[in-house]
């Protein structure tokens, strides 16, 4: 088995923080409300003088600017779950931890192009969802968790992919790193072992004896002497997720650097799933129980950011907002099967259907619901009635032959000399007679011979002869 251990520290920060672009002096604050203090502090903060574990009232007294929001470990836990439902595209192997994730990668590896590839896919996704992850690589869940609290340390490690490297490679890690049972981790330092290696190096008896068994098995889940399984994360049915902004955002472009992030996490679950949503809800807080909520509703299951980004876009630019926004939501209650379309240098005809859906869903988003219609054709052999507007579907009529785009709205009637009809010169017949006798049951019969024809200049024209009156000639279309 092979695992990548995602470790976020400072979370309760970065989930403030993935809302916005910039980044303005920021703190998260724990203890009681009558005496709160910085439990960590952004970048902007620490070089106003904010520290971890001074008072609020402190810290803003160096720093005026200072926005502080209270520690939220419900929100933190419902960020790692959503998250875990994104980290389901790489592996069904995903497991939650205290501030982080565990996959196990091993059944994955070729399909995204080994270990150093998945890698850099990891850690280019979860910053484009605006977190922050140190990673960690071991044959073991635990030892992989270790090594990326090494790296959010600063101290060096590499990834271990087999089981034989793995003592060399924990050997000169500080043992204060491993979740020990509270106290033992001090009585290890004042016997002088402060190293892995020297841990290691115990008699397993003697251990047992003086610090308990579980520190022993520790060790063992550690090197894999010992199994240490990991219950799998399970996803919900439905998809839901809610943003918090750091500040509020004034007007729709303020409002799409946080939306693309949400889309992007909800496109990876998605994917996990191997799923996407016709239907998807749009929530807008706006403080003050004002709340702004559209519905997006595509043709076909969509899942790309990209895609439902722009339509999102389209439909925010003709909404009114009541005011600033505070926090975003997303929810789909259903999720359907997904069949992912490649793309293609030549186009077949799914990729073209898919195509016209889309550019229908961004018309319909920017000029609003019921002004634009498409074309279908009607099950009717008269031309001018063969097309119907609206979602109507049809099909040719049976025998249709070769038949233009374009229409004339009216038929026009043309100029009949002893050669037959003109129109910038004798028309020559190149096919037909095309016979149309149909009608007679609603009270519009036509009988008509059409033919293929084409004048001096080069048109190709679509004209046809009545039957009743044999010497009057139409033109009823034009062949591009």
């Amino acid at each position: 088995m092979l695992w990548i251990a995602l470790e976020l520290p400072a979370l309760p920060l970065q989930l403030a923080e993935r809302a916005s672009e910039s980044a303005p002096p920021l703190a998260i604050t724990q203890g009681p409300a009558e005496r709160p203090w910085i439990a960590c502090a952004n970048s902007a903060a620490r070089e106003a003088g904010v520290q971890e574990g001074m008072t609020l009232a402190a810290a803003r007294g160096l720093c005026a600017a200072l926005r502080a929001l209270p520690r939220d470990e419900a929100r933190e836990k419902e960020a790692l779950e959503r998250l875990a439902g994104w980290a389901a595209q790489y592996t069904p192997a995903v497991s939650l931890e205290p501030a982080g994730l565990v996959l196990e990668v091993s059944a994955s590896l070729r399909l995204f192009g080994g270990m150093g590839r998945l890698l850099g896919t990891l850690r280019e996704g979860i910053r484009r969802l605006g977190f922050s992850a140190m990673v960690g690589v071991a044959p073991t869940p635990m030892a992989a968790r270790l090594f990326a609290r090494a790296s959010a340390q600063g101290l060096p490690v590499r990834p271990c992919t087999a089981q034989a490297d793995l003592p060399a490679r924990l050997a000169n890690l500080p043992v204060f790193l491993l979740d020990w049972e509270p106290g033992v981790a001090d009585r290890l330092a004042e016997l002088g072992i402060v190293r892995l290696k020297d841990a290691l190096a115990l008699p397993r008896d003697g251990l047992a004896r003086r610090f308990g068994p579980s520190a022993v098995g520790l060790l063992d889940r550690l090197t894999g002497r010992a199994p240490d399984p990991r219950r799998p994360h399970a996803p919900p049915p439905r998809y839901r997720a809610r943003l918090e902004l750091p500040a509020e955002a004034d007007g729709v472009e303020a409002i799409l650097f946080p939306l693309r992030r949400l889309l992007a996490e909800m496109e990876g679950t998605l994917r996990g799933h191997g799923a996407g949503v016709d239907r998807l809800d749009l929530r807008l807080e706006h403080g003050a129980r004002a709340v702004t909520c559209l519905s997006l509703a595509f043709p076909n299951a969509e899942r790309e950011t990209d895609f439902i980004l722009s339509i999102a876009r389209e439909r925010l630019g003709r909404t009114t907002l009541p005011s600033t926004t505070v926090a975003l939501g997303l929810s789909a209650e259903r999720l359907l099967p997904y069949a992912p379309r490649e793309g293609t240098w030549l186009p077949g005809r799914e990729e073209r259907a898919v195509g016209r859906a889309r550019l229908h869903e961004r018309l319909a988003a920017r000029l609003g619901p019921g002004r634009v219609f498409g074309i279908a054709l009607a099950d009717d052999h008269r031309p001018e009635r063969g097309w119907q507007s609206g979602a109507a579907r049809g099909r040719l009529a049976p025998g249709a032959g070769s038949r233009p785009v374009w229409l004339l709205q009216r038929p026009q009637r043309l100029v009949c000399g002893e050669t037959g009809p003109s129109l910038q010169g004798p028309l020559a017949l190149r096919s037909g007679p095309e016979r149309i006798e149909a009608g007679w049951w609603d009270g519009a019969p036509v009988s008509r011979d059409y033919f293929v024809a084409a004048n001096p200049t080069g048109e190709t024209l679509w004209i046809y002869r009545e039957r009743r009156d044999p010497g009057a000639w139409y033109l009823h279309g034009l062949f591009a």
